[in-house]
């Protein structure tokens, strides 16, 4: 138990920018697929956090690290909607093979947007 927490300590640690715990809805559009077989080159997906620099994902689709994705996301509480490109760093299967999370990296934002989530993030905390 001692080890988990120590564990979720350093992971905190890492993080660079302060992060937000929501739901709100993703349109990926996949730019690159490096071993990804699917058809689909667009894919709906859901945040569980995201911060001025990325973003943790759920969806159906398991996406390999190295994808790079574009984004939209909805930022339902602002009612805005935030535009960037990433790279998908992690994955992980969270149900059987059937749900996701994915980690992304912004890799291309506008300063607009950036401004938007940094504005985002911090007003929420």
């Amino acid at each position: 138990m001692r080890r988990k927490r120590e564990e979720k300590r350093l992971a905190k640690e890492r993080r660079r920018e302060s992060r937000v715990n929501e739901e709100d809805k993703v349109v990926l559009e996949l730019l690159s697929d490096p071993g990804f077989s699917g058809e689909k080159r667009s894919l709906n997906a859901l945040t569980k956090d995201i911060s001025p620099g990325g973003v943790r994902l759920m969806t159906n689709v398991n996406l390999p690290a190295g994808t790079r994705v574009g984004l939209e996301i909805a930022l339902a509480r602002r009612r805005k909607l935030v535009r960037a490109v990433g790279s998908v760093r992690w994955s992980r299967s969270v149900y059987e093979e059937e749900l996701f999370e994915l980690g992304v990296e912004f890799t291309e934002i506008s300063p607009e947007d950036k401004f938007i989530l940094l504005d985002h993030t911090y007003r929420k905390r």
